[in-house]
Formats: structure tokens, C-alpha cells, sequence
């Protein structure tokens, strides 16, 4: 026999020929061995040997009548028992996720988002499966999936080239909008209909991501062709709520997304400024960095989100 066995070696052991090993040490003999496995009796046999030749070391000392493990059999199978019930552990908790989503889910949105889609598909998300673990990071900027270790992203607007996985599922409508308060102020009165020559000379609330020129573009609803035309830009914040919150305290005009202002238009905190244009629209992606097979968990979040969405479109 081999007087030694290198750590690669030992590595490349967990096959085939420690499964057989256990099998002969549990059943107490190779011939049952060979019945539970479903193999040969020489084949089994081999098997030993092979293992015990890469090992470098005897695990059995056989007889006509009984079989004994030796000093070093005894420790190498206690390990492999380790080994196997680990192994069974793993495969039973990668069943259950299979089965049941759970344990962390690590999500990131814009603020715009939060209130009326990804806070409830989250809430449905933990009423249907309760073992999982959701936390969830508000930041208007994309971050890194690597780096911040995010497992789901819901962003708006077009995608740079990416390895991640980006799927669109939904839509957000840029809704031109002022106060009531404003409106009074500059004599507009939407309901007659302001054209938007009109409204390009009000003061312009701009997100940050607007370029400098805070172009708009609309096609009218009753067809025509579209028209673009450029603010006058008087302040700039870095996320929806402030710029809401300018709009709203009678700043200026500004965009918002359909979704968060569908329940301000209808109490009356903010008004349509061009109801009879159709707004710019931009994709709404889930990026996730799981190539082809997210995990359930995932997958669930998407469902939820694009149901919501579909809920406010």
C-alpha cells in the first residue's frame, strides 16, 4: 500500500467509493452491502480496495465470519458520517427552499416606489411566505449587486450594458404637475387646457437626473405629433419626495411618476397640468445577478411587484 495521500487526493475521495464504504460498515457485510446498493458483490469489493489503496491505509479487517473496522476506520467512518449527514442537511434545506421561499431577501428601490408598490408587494410577499426575511434599501441611486449585496433591484428608466439578469415589468407615466395653490398664483386653469407653450415658461422644480436643458416630450391623445419643449429650471433635488415637496409648496411645476401621484390628484394636492397629452413613459426593470435561475424568493418578489404595478398603471 501507498505510505501516504495528499490533500488533492483526499479531495477528489468523496465519491462514489466512501458511500460504498459506509454502506459495508453499516450493513455489516459486503454481501449486504452489495443487496442495499443495488450492486455486485466483487463490485462493492473493489470499491473498498480502491479506496483503501488511495487512502493509503487498511478501514477493514475481514474474515470468513465477521468484519471490524480498524483504529484508523474507525475515525475515517466517523467522519464520513459527518460528511454524509451534512450532506443530507444541505440537500434537505435546498428542498425546502425549492418548496418554501425563506431566510434574507435583500431588495433596493427608488423612494418614489416605496409607498405604492414595494412596501405592499413586500407585505404580500411575507403574508404568503412568512419564513422570509426582507430587507429592503431605499436609495434613488443604482447600487452595486455585488458590492452591496442586494439580491433583487427595482429601478426606472433605460439600463446600461449589464451581466445581470434585467427584466421589465412595468411602466412609469411622468405626470406634469403643479399645487393648487400654483395654479391660482400664474391663472392656470387646467381644465380649459394649457398648451404647452404655456407651461414652458413656468418655473421647473428638475430631478437630478434631468439633463440641463429639462426637456418634456407629450403626444397629444387625440393624435398628432409629439411635441418637446424646454423648462425654465429654477431648482434641482436629488429625490421624488423633494421634488414633491417643492411642487407642493408652490415652487415651481414638475414631473412625477403616475403611481405616486394617483391618490394626490384625487384629493386635490396636486393638479394635471396637460390632462390632454399623453406623458413620456420609461420602462420599470427587476434586475437580479442569478443568470437564468433566480432563487424562489426572487422570483415571488417579481410576481408580487408586477402585479402591483399592473394595479396602478
Amino acid at each position: 500500500m501507498q505510505s501516504g495521500v495528499n490533500y488533492r487526493t483526499m479531495k477528489s475521495l468523496v465519491s462514489n467509493q466512501v458511500r460504498i464504504f459506509v454502506a459495508i460498515v453499516d450493513a455489516g457485510s459486503i454481501t449486504k452491502a452489495a443487496d442495499a446498493l443495488d450492486m455486485g458483490k466483487s463490485g462493492v469489493s473493489d470499491a473498498l480496495k480502491q479506496l483503501e489503496t488511495s487512502l493509503g491505509t487498511q478501514l477493514l479487517i475481514r474474515t470468513t465470519r465477521r468484519q471490524s473496522l480498524t483504529a484508523m476506520g474507525e475515525k475515517f467512518y466517523r467522519r464520513c458520517r459527518e460528511m454524509n449527514d451534512l450532506s443530507n442537511a444541505a440537500l434537505e434545506e435546498v428542498s425546502e427552499h425549492l418548496a418554501e421561499p425563506m431566510g434574507s431577501l435583500r431588495i433596493t428601490g427608488p423612494h418614489a416606489m416605496v409607498e405604492c408598490t414595494i412596501a405592499p408587494a413586500l407585505g404580500d410577499l411575507v403574508e404568503r411566505y412568512p419564513r422570509i426575511e426582507p430587507q429592503l434599501v431605499v436609495d434613488d441611486k443604482r447600487l452595486d449587486l455585488i458590492r452591496d449585496n442586494i439580491d433583487l433591484a427595482i429601478t426606472v428608466g433605460e439600463l446600461p450594458d449589464s451581466e445581470f439578469k434585467a427584466q421589465r415589468i412595468g411602466v412609469a407615466k411622468d405626470i406634469l404637475c403643479a399645487s393648487p395653490s400654483f395654479c391660482r398664483e400664474h391663472s392656470l386653469d387646467p381644465e380649459v387646457g394649457l398648451s404647452p407653450k404655456t407651461v414652458r415658461n413656468l418655473p421647473y422644480v428638475s430631478h437630478h437626473w434631468e439633463t440641463s436643458d429639462a426637456e418634456h416630450r407629450v403626444v397629444a391623445r387625440e393624435g398628432g405629433k409629439p411635441r418637446t419643449f424646454k423648462f425654465h429650471k429654477i431648482a434641482t433635488a436629488n429625490s421624488v419626495n423633494a421634488v414633491q415637496a417643492l411642487i407642493k409648496n408652490g415652487t415651481g411645476i414638475g414631473i412625477l411618476p403616475h403611481f405616486f401621484l394617483r391618490d394626490r390628484l384625487g384629493t386635490g394636492e396636486f393638479v394635471e397640468l396637460l390632462p390632454q397629452y399623453e406623458p413620456r413613459s420609461t420602462g420599470i426593470y427587476a434586475i437580479h445577478p442569478f443568470g437564468t435561475v433566480p432563487p424562489l424568493s426572487v422570483r415571488a418578489m417579481i410576481d408580487f411587484m408586477k402585479q402591483k404595478l399592473s394595479e396602478v398603471a
